[in-house]
């Protein structure tokens, strides 16, 4: 079994390079996206038609950079800000919450950056 954390930077890495082929290689076919207004996409065909595909055609260039990342379990949960050329998600700080199945990522769910977050997922 491969570490989780390393898959979720992988993940992370090619969401920076907007590798769709890759992202897609990572994601297991059942793979839940949350973003930070609690809109869901459930499976990988639906992710990366309605979720991806779109994202690095809207926001060229964006990154995540991760703070700081900590592991519990298959959890990965990382912390920073976004860089984006949009105004409207360019630093934008928050949490990301990976889930890591079978050294694919399950869940990706982004959370706003708050105090209760911090708390909740022991940050």
């Amino acid at each position: 079994m491969i570490d989780p954390q390393i898959i979720a930077l992988q993940f992370n890495e090619c969401i920076s390079r907007a590798d769709i082929n890759a992202l897609s290689s990572l994601m297991t076919e059942n793979h839940i996206f949350i973003d930070m207004a609690n809109n869901r996409i459930v499976g990988k065909s639906d992710n990366i038609v309605k979720a991806w595909k779109p994202f690095f055609r809207l926001y060229p260039g964006y990154r995540n950079i991760f703070e700081s990342v900590t592991v519990n379990g298959s959890m990965v949960i990382m912390q920073g800000y976004s860089i984006c050329s949009d105004q409207v998600l360019n630093n934008v700080h928050a949490i990301w919450v990976a889930e890591i199945k079978e050294n694919k990522v399950n869940l990706w769910h982004i959370h706003p950056d708050t105090k209760e977050n911090r708390n909740k997922f022991g940050i």
